[in-house]
């Protein structure tokens, strides 16, 4: 079966700034980044503000141009694609982005948002697709407020609930609990991951290694545009990883120096 996702060796500089730099930088933004994410997986992409995480997947999807690599998703090699079959293939994968204010228009009711996304996914019964997918997400009580009359963790489960409304292979969320305190936090989470389709996949990208631990199957780590480690949930603690890698599991609690001096013992 084809994965969800798969990036094969992707490349993707920026172009210098500047009056007198010409050309490319030297760096890219993502050097050589290879991922898979299968069918129903959920993995977390984790590194520090400018590691290329957000960049790896906005090129990914099309929303930016790279230099250097291929795409598929579920197959698809996307730079094959006509523009017909590209749109088609968009329907796929959904990116959930972490600003409200960009998901929402203010005008709508949170039924408005769901029947429009139904009906441009060309959805059976939209009506019932908008109760549907509210009650997923725990909004069946708020379908006739405005965006202005929700919370933040209200406006982003109404963002979710659009994006699942394809019912995409892949859904991307960026940073989506950014802003929000610890119980809405993981209330978001639960809902992403457990009101999916079970054959969606989940790319979670976050700086927030705990909660990447805490949802995800697998776990990716980047740092200066390379994926520097990944390894399964299970080998969380007992993986041989990289020193940054260490770093973050320090800082989130998940690892204290004992454990990560005696992951440095076993290194070859």
């Amino acid at each position: 079966m084809n994965p969800a996702l798969e990036i094969t060796g992707m490349v993707k500089r920026y172009p210098r700034q500047g009056l007198f730099q010409r050309g490319w930088e030297s760096q890219p933004a993502v050097n050589g980044v290879d991922l898979r994410v299968e069918i129903g997986e959920v993995v977390g992409i984790i590194g520090e503000s400018g590691s290329g995480k957000t960049t790896l997947v906005r090129a990914a999807l099309g929303l930016l141009p790279f230099q250097e690599g291929e795409v598929r998703v579920l197959g698809q090699v996307l730079s094959a694609l006509t523009p017909r079959d590209l749109r088609h293939a968009r329907r796929h994968f959904q990116l959930l982005f972490q600003d409200p204010e960009a998901m929402l228009n203010p005008g709508l009711t949170v039924r408005q948002h769901l029947v429009e996304s139904a009906t441009v996914h060309e959805r059976e019964n939209p009506a019932a697709v908008a109760l549907e997918m509210a009650e997923r997400v725990g909004l069946s009580h708020r379908l006739d407020a405005f965006p202005g009359q929700l919370s933040g963790g209200e406006q982003r489960r109404v963002g979710l609930a659009r994006v699942l409304v394809p019912e995409p292979a892949l859904l991307v969320a960026d940073e989506p609990t950014a802003g929000l305190d610890a119980a809405l936090k993981a209330d978001l989470i639960d809902a992403i991951v457990r009101h999916r389709n079970p054959n969606t996949s989940v790319l979670l990208i976050s700086h927030d290694l705990a909660m990447v631990a805490y949802a995800c199957d697998r776990i990716v780590v980047m740092l200066n545009g390379q994926v520097v480690d990944r390894f399964a949930k299970e080998n969380l603690k007992n993986h041989n990883h990289h020193p940054y890698t260490q770093q973050l599991l320090q800082a989130a609690g998940i690892l204290n120096q004992a454990d990560s001096s005696e992951c440095a013992r076993k290194e070859p």
